[in-house]
């Protein structure tokens, strides 16, 4: 069969005819001149006008037919068989899988470079007409960048690559691939994909978009998959102070067919050995690995929990870094007699503070107190506050701050349900009996037992020592909020609900001596103690579930505003410039790039001012390959082959590819016919 693979360009076949009205438009006559006798030049005028009429055509045909022929070998005629010409230049697009789970040992050496190696022996069966394009699965970069190019500019950037962040997208290369090769008008269109065939990165058959081109798989080594590797790291929501053990517990799991045993897992803090333990893990099953230990100083603390080496090091590692604050600075406000309790529950002696700032100050002592100051709010009796003032706490609490809210005997319902049932997920129905009765009692009922602030306290079937309340208000709590004590009866008793980035706990019983004895009991001092500490301690800086590869945004603890760009510092020691951004008050930054697995520092001027571990997305933990019938499903090709890594490789594609080019012949009679048209008018004789 042939056709034309650039058909743009047959329109330009109508330049043909340019010689042709060339001709038309010049036509010359033949000169008469007057001689005596005419009688001999008659007869040899006749023969001359009839030899350059023939000249004539002859040159108005080479001459439109050499246009012609350039035209077409413009246009790239091609054959689909044939043994002339040359093959069909092919348009290819290599997705390269250098994910995390290809930075692994094989019997060969690493299975990356392994890869790059088998990827140059592919770029070697392309020609200096090919277009090549070579397009990594884990790369972030734009669509607009990715271009057909040379084989000699992909084998350079195919030198410069390296293990990218996160998991393998073969769905988004697969989509990028097609819309390259779908623009492109070389007859022979290829995808060849070089990957491990990880399983948890197949794209599900939901999500691929089938495709008509052929696509070759690029065998690699593979070898049995026996990894063991660390999933997750768990502080239990536990506060962490100086001096005070924390329990550490690591989720391993065994991905091999065969038990893991004598395994050995190490606690690295600050930098150093500090615990060590053995374990074993059944074949296909996860176990804990627990540490406990403890830090002396309060600051930023860092680490990571280390297991004995095998052949995929990447998961061996789990980072983590947290924060204990240098200080607390807690605002006591309200008229009501809780207030004083609260403060001598948390400062008994002012020469024993060692965490702890605390300030009391009642509704008109508000003036040029400023709210930002303090990481905790305790609105004791909730006092009834101007407008300005309940706006500006509620914004308080929004830029990420705490706030405890205490019911009071003297609490304005209505006041309390329009400016403040929003903010704490607590609705007043009735209030408290200005006149309790002691004839009767609620007591503290049941409790969370798993919430930060009652683990440390071990109470027998979950149920703290009896404290009378002889009376409560009626309330209703509503939205996201959550109930995690209660009285007697089933009340709600403490409230713990999220508004905006802040978080807001509410005790709703009185706890004036007229209404209860809990200030009086021993439980009462160490309860205050750990909802301070709970309010002001910033648990998400345990959070260990940041991985390479994610957009990530951190608020840092900076109140005015900051003209100096940020230092992110990354686990490699180099540094990159951050710029600070300003969302709801707070200072945020989103660091970038976090491409690697380690801890990262942003400071300021010198000043550390955040501290986070990033690592490997769990998925890369699991090596296990999809067999070459569950990827060729998984990628919805209808054209799918596979090169063996013993072939070669540029046979067994030859033997693929289809088409011959005749551009080349085509060209090559336009020069010969250029050359006869010369010859030609060279030997032009004269018209007159």
């Amino acid at each position: 069969m042939f056709g034309f693979l650039n058909t743009a360009v047959l329109f330009a076949a109508a330049a043909a005819l340019i010689p042709l009205i060339i001709h038309l438009f010049s036509r010359r006559r033949v000169k008469i001149v007057e001689f005596s006798s005419l009688k001999h030049l008659k007869a040899m005028q006749r023969r001359q006008v009839r030899r350059l009429k023939i000249r004539q055509l002859l040159l108005l045909l080479l001459r439109m037919l050499i246009i012609l022929i350039v035209v077409l070998a413009f246009a790239r005629p091609t054959t689909d068989r044939g043994a002339v010409g040359s093959h069909a230049a092919v348009s290819a697009v290599i997705l390269f899988d250098n994910s995390v789970s290809m930075d692994r040992s094989v019997a060969d050496g690493n299975l990356f470079e392994l890869a790059r190696k088998r990827t140059h022996q592919l770029l070697e069966t392309f020609g200096q007409s090919d277009q090549i394009c070579l397009i990594p699965l884990t790369a972030g970069g734009e669509e607009s960048q990715r271009l057909l190019t040379t084989v000699a500019a992909v084998s350079e950037q195919l030198d410069r690559l390296r293990i990218g962040p996160g998991s393998a997208d073969i769905e988004r290369g697969l989509e990028s691939a097609r819309r390259l090769l779908e623009r492109s008008q070389n007859l022979n269109r290829e995808i060849y994909v070089i990957s491990d065939r990880q399983r948890s990165s197949l794209p599900g058959n939901e999500q691929a978009t089938p495709t008509e081109l052929p696509v070759y798989l690029v065998d690699l080594p593979l070898e049995e998959n026996d990894n063991v590797g660390i999933l997750s790291v768990d502080f239990g929501g536990q506060l962490i102070q100086p001096g005070l053990d924390f329990d550490l517990q690591a989720t391993v799991r065994n991905y091999g067919a065969d038990p893991s045993g004598d395994r050995i897992a190490s606690l690295f803090l600050n930098g150093k050995r500090v615990a060590q333990t053995d374990f074993t893990v059944d074949a296909g099953a996860e176990t804990k690995v627990r540490f406990t230990r403890s830090v002396s100083t309060t600051g930023f603390h860092s680490g990571w929990v280390e297991l004995s080496e095998d052949r995929f090091t990447p998961d061996n590692r789990y980072y983590f870094a947290f924060n204990i604050p240098r200080s607390f600075n807690l605002l006591i406000l309200g008229d009501d007699r809780s207030a004083a309790y609260f403060n001598l529950a948390l400062v008994p002696d002012q020469t024993l503070s060692r965490f702890w700032s605390v300030k009391q100050a009642s509704p008109d002592d508000l003036t040029g107190i400023d709210f930002a100051a303090y990481d905790v709010i305790l609105l004791a009796g909730m006092p009834t506050l101007p407008d300005r003032y309940v706006d500006r706490l509620q914004q308080f609490v929004k830029r990420g701050k705490s706030l405890f809210a205490v019911y009071g005997a003297n609490t304005d319902v209505e006041y309390f349900n329009r400016l403040w049932s929003e903010v704490t997920g607590v609705s007043i129905d009735q209030a408290v009996s200005p006149n309790p009765s002691r004839a009767g009692f609620y007591s503290l009922g049941s409790l969370d037992m798993t919430h930060p602030v009652f683990s440390v306290f071990g109470f027998e079937q979950n149920k703290p020592p009896e404290i009378k309340f002889f009376a409560l208000p009626h309330i209703r709590v509503a939205g996201a909020a959550r109930t995690i004590m209660r009285f007697s009866g089933d009340r709600p008793a403490l409230v713990e609900t999220r508004f905006g980035a802040g978080r807001v706990l509410t005790f709703t019983g009185p706890l004036s001596p007229d209404y209860s004895d809990m200030v009086g009991q021993a439980f009462f001092v160490p309860f205050v103690s750990r909802v301070a500490e709970y309010l002001a301690s910033d648990l998400s800086t345990l959070d260990t579930r940041l991985f390479a590869g994610d957009q990530i945004t951190r608020a840092l603890p900076v109140q005015s505003p900051v003209n100096y760009p940020l230092d992110l510092i990354a686990p490699d020691s180099s540094q990159f410039s951050l710029p600070p951004e300003e969302t709801d008050g707070l200072l945020v930054v989103k660091p970038s790039p976090t491409d690697r697995a380690g801890i990262y520092s942003i400071s300021l001027l010198g000043q550390e001012m955040d501290r986070f571990a990033v690592n490997i997305p769990p998925p890369e933990c699991d090596l296990t390959a999809a067999d070459r019938d569950q990827f060729a499903a998984a990628l919805q090709s209808e054209d799918f082959r596979e090169l063996s890594g013993g072939a070669d490789l540029a046979g067994v594609i030859a033997s693929f590819r289809y088409g011959r080019e005749l551009w080349q012949m085509f060209l090559w009679i336009a020069v010969l016919l250029v050359a006869v048209e010369m010859l030609l008018s060279r030997g032009k004789p004269s018209e007159e």
